[in-house]
């Protein structure tokens, strides 16, 4: 079973993927959108998902809960679009799509209040040396901890 683990941004997503059974990761990297006009954006950003499904092959897609007190007001438009686009590319190639919640987990692997960037990154070095992207340490940080049962689904 692959999990495919994405950070959701305005401009772009961070992937990565693992096997469930072995608890390795597979693939990871950055799918960027770069067209201003809006519909333009859209057909983009459902080109670039599409893409990365059929590459990864996931039976799951993973993602992290939209915490709006976090995200500024002026990008909220743009990931939800790219949430939006997300989900409905699932349903219909039948994958699995959950949110997870990850604070917690990332306060206890980094054993701080708020991890920082090269907390994450150094966890993410753990995989690969190559890893040098927060965007992506989020997404590893995301799909090992639910491969390895350590995330509570946050929304199905």
């Amino acid at each position: 079973m692959i999990y495919l683990a994405i950070d959701k941004h305005p401009y772009f997503i961070a992937f990565s993927s693992f096997d469930k059974e072995t608890k390795k990761l597979i693939s990871w990297g950055t799918v960027y959108f770069h067209a201003k006009e809006e519909s333009e954006r859209i057909v983009e950003i459902w080109k670039g998902i599409e893409d990365l499904i059929q590459e990864t092959n996931p039976n799951m897609v993973l993602t992290h809960w939209l915490d709006l007190k976090t995200v500024m007001k002026r990008d909220l438009e743009h990931i939800v679009q790219v949430k939006t686009i997300l989900r409905k590319i699932c349903i219909d190639n039948n994958i699995m799509y959950n949110e997870f919640r990850t604070n917690g987990w990332e306060m206890r692997i980094t054993n701080q209040k708020k991890p920082s960037k090269v907390a994450k990154i150094k966890i993410a070095k753990e995989y690969s040396q190559m890893i040098d992207s927060v965007e992506v340490a989020n997404s590893i940080i995301l799909g090992e901890g639910v491969v390895w049962n350590r995330l509570q689904i946050g929304r199905d």
